[in-house]
């Protein structure tokens, strides 16, 4: 299965490293992804801080905890290929309403199984099912957007809507479309019915973010 044609999002205003190279963080929307090292608290792996922002960019919820997927000896490259990946993973995750509720045994998968290969993917569907509905559909739908562009993103789900839904008729709007096919799957087989419908696995790769 191919990576997919898309690289970045075209990045936000607020959106971009934090911290230091060592010590690097990433925020993407509303999320900002960071490590400390604190050998007080484990002299052998980092320490990992997803803080949630509101409009005015304080911090209005956050989720701490040692991250055994990262070793103090590892690369520091690793280090922001973590930070970048996972950010960008939640960066839709929140509900506006819940915030980060529900999010914990994801947030916990990737503290201690990391992101790396098939682990990404493993992460991704723990948040898709973690998410609220309306979180996951504007999720899916911006991995779409970035895929096919404005114009196509929609096209791209009629083969796999006319078989999961035959004779429903929707206005052509992706949000509409993508909503569908989440109520006829469920959020935890959305991304991986599109990865098998569009043959791309609209997954925030290393590679694909320049990281």
């Amino acid at each position: 299965m191919a990576p997919g044609p898309w690289h970045a999002a075209p990045a936000e205003a607020d959106d971009g490293w934090v911290g230091t190279r060592e010590l690097p963080g990433y925020r993407a929307g509303p999320v900002v992804v960071r490590l400390s090292d604190l050998p007080g608290v484990d002299a052998t792996h980092l320490y990992f801080d997803l803080l949630l922002l509101d409009t005015r960019g304080r911090t209005e919820e956050t989720h701490s905890g040692l991250c055994p997927s990262l070793r103090r000896d590892q690369p520091l490259d690793q280090r922001s290929r973590f930070v970048r990946v996972v950010a960008e993973l939640l960066r839709h995750a929140p509900d506006a309403e819940r915030g980060l509720a529900g999010l914990g045994s994801a947030l916990t998968f990737i503290r201690e199984s990391g992101v790396d290969g098939p682990q990404l993917a493993a992460a991704a569907q723990r948040i898709d099912a973690a998410s609220s509905e309306a979180a996951l559909v504007v999720s899916l739908c911006h991995v779409l957007r970035l895929s096919f562009g404005d114009t196509d993103a929609g096209a791209s789900l009629v083969g796999v809507l006319a078989k999961l839904a035959p004779g429903v008729l929707t206005s052509g709007e992706l949000e509409e479309q993508v909503r569908l096919l989440v109520r006829c799957v469920g959020k935890a087989h959305a991304r991986r019915r599109l990865r098998e419908a569009t043959d791309f696995d609209l997954l925030p790769s290393p590679e694909l973010l320049g990281v």
